[in-house]
């Protein structure tokens, strides 16, 4: 899909993290359809955000400018489209944002447990939620570490995602020995963005 949109030529847009980028009118409308909002009103909202474009304009405008013109189609559209802030606001700790996990596993039909402590191979680990699928045959668990962030532009990165891995594999070591139970394999969720090595 692609736009014509009088000024999205040539514009570079600031991340909260600092780095510039083309301003790309595709990844607006996505998050507007992603909110609820139909076509139509995505493409409204589109040429709104299209007047007040200027170079090195901030994601945080673009934002703000978005989140207006759905609070006045819809204030649940809008609700939606402020869940990634109303997520910041779960800190500063993230146990909050464990709880939350949890919870909407929850409604995906897993039973839930947080911050259990469980002895792997070389040492013990504080999980922040096992979930467990007993309907699925054989019964699926795993083991869900949660990487919690209240400002936005900060990545998940390649350490954590190895650090999980690597707690997994001790865990998967102590399983072996009689030390703990089995998973079925290792999930690293997060309320922000997983950087490029993350997820390559």
């Amino acid at each position: 899909m692609s736009w014509t949109l009088g000024k999205t030529g040539g514009i570079s847009v600031r991340k909260a993290s600092g780095e510039i980028e083309p301003y790309d009118p595709d990844k607006v409308f996505k998050s507007c359809m992603r909110a609820g909002a139909s076509r139509e009103e995505a493409e409204k909202i589109l040429s709104e955000v299209d007047r007040i474009l200027y170079d090195g304009i901030t994601t945080g405008e673009i934002y703000r400018k978005v989140e207006e013109a759905l609070e006045r189609l819809d204030y649940a559209k809008a609700s939606k489209y402020r869940l990634k802030d109303a997520l910041m606001r779960l800190g500063p700790a993230g146990f909050p944002f464990e709880a939350f996990i949890a919870k909407v596993l929850e409604r995906h039909g897993y039973e839930t447990r947080i911050r259990t402590l469980l002895r792997g191979r070389c040492v013990s680990h504080e999980i922040d939620v096992i979930a467990e699928r007993t309907r699925d045959i054989p019964a699926t668990k795993y083991m869900i570490e949660c990487k919690y962030h209240n400002r936005h532009g900060i990545y998940t990165g390649l350490k954590e995602t190895m650090y999980t891995y690597a707690r997994f594999l001790d865990l998967k070591d102590g399983y072996k020995l009689g030390l703990c139970e089995r998973f079925d394999g290792a999930w690293l969720i997060t309320n922000t963005k997983f950087s490029l090595e993350a997820i390559e």
